[in-house]
């Protein structure tokens, strides 16, 4: 039985901005007397998220995962679900919840502010996450999920400032001005982790009552919906997955693979599940990545099991960043792009990188 709201943040930011990095971070540090909760949603149908957050998943910590994109769709539904199944397993003292860097969250928003929800989740401080650089290109600034995230947050934290110039700053702070929001604090972060103080003063702040989604946006902004020219030929809204756990394993069983995709707002996702009994050779598929890198793509994520041990990589505008990771208990590679690719031919590219069968 809830006795006392939740208390809810939410995490938002665009693809690859370190959302899940941050996350992290705060799990690290939570108070050890406090239950939390983290509910992740992927644009992808694979997921992925879910397993780097997993080794987090220690005594207090419950971690579900809502792939798909179907988190921010409007009906809400699966979200309704998964934040109802993860409150009542998990009973937790503090619900952070981070939609798909391609999500509205404003739906989520808005679903959370709900009669249901209103005796059982407490929305406070929602963090943004993006990275300056992005703010003078048009894909970006008029985009309608990137406004929408800085519009949703009380806190913008701007990642990779070690990278900025000034005019980067400068345009950040102006597109604040522009969309109504140039009172929203903006911590500037130069390092790949959180810094010790930043992380402190979000600490501090997780509390403070959410302000600034009442607050009203420009009225002479109007945003896009695409992210790129021509998407709308093929612009679909994201579904929730169609396969079952059991579907997944038995088709895993029978070939060794899993193919996904996915697609809406302008973007593609392709996506593998490899069955751990098959594993990468490190140096195949370092070459696969380059291959992929030359494809211009937004995002590439994974954790794959190589003859060397566990690796991750995650790619974003062409960099690539690799880690070794403690357990997995499949491979998952996943790509999101903003132009449709040959998914065949990077599949049996991929299928040619495992040596053990």
């Amino acid at each position: 039985m809830i006795t006392k709201p939740i208390k809810t943040n939410i995490i938002t930011g665009f693809l690859g901005v370190g959302k899940t990095t941050l996350i992290k971070q705060l799990l690290a540090n939570k108070p050890t007397h406090e239950k939390w909760a983290v509910l992740v949603n992927e644009f992808g149908e694979i997921g992925i998220d879910g397993g780097l957050l997993h080794t987090q998943a220690t005594a207090g910590i419950t971690i579900k995962e809502v792939p798909g994109g179907c988190l921010c769709c409007a009906a809400g539904l699966p979200t309704q679900v998964a934040i109802t199944q993860l409150i009542q397993q998990a009973k937790p003292d503090r619900l952070l919840i981070e939609p798909t860097g391609l999500g509205h969250p404003a739906e989520i928003v808005k679903l959370l502010q709900a009669e249901h929800f209103q005796h059982v989740i407490k929305v406070q401080t929602s963090l943004c996450l993006v990275d300056a650089r992005k703010v003078s290109d048009e894909r970006y600034n008029r985009h309608d999920i990137f406004v929408q995230q800085l519009q949703v947050a009380d806190i913008v934290m701007a990642n990779k400032a070690q990278y900025y110039v000034d005019q980067d700053k400068q345009a950040l702070t102006g597109f604040m001005a522009q969309l109504n929001r140039a009172d929203t604090p903006v911590i500037y972060n130069n390092s790949q982790l959180i810094l010790p103080e930043h992380l402190q003063h979000i600490f501090t702040q997780l509390d403070t009552s959410t302000a600034q989604r009442n607050k009203q946006p420009s009225p002479t902004f109007k945003p896009k919906s695409m992210l790129s020219p021509g998407a709308e030929q093929w612009l679909l809204p994201s579904a929730p997955s169609t396969h079952t756990d059991d579907e997944l394993q038995q088709q895993l069983a029978q070939q060794g693979y899993v193919f996904k995709t996915n697609q809406g707002e302008g973007c593609v996702s392709y996506g593998w599940i490899i069955d751990s009994q098959r594993c990468f050779s490190f140096e195949s598929f370092m070459q696969w990545l380059e291959t992929v890198k030359g494809l211009k793509v937004l995002r590439l994520k994974a954790i794959v099991i190589t003859l060397d041990g566990i690796l991750t990589a995650n790619m974003v505008d062409g960099n690539l960043s690799l880690d070794e990771h403690d357990d997995a208990l499949d491979s998952r590679i996943e790509i999101i792009s903003d132009k449709q690719l040959d998914a065949d031919g990077l599949q049996q590219q991929l299928l040619d990188c495992i040596e053990v069968i």
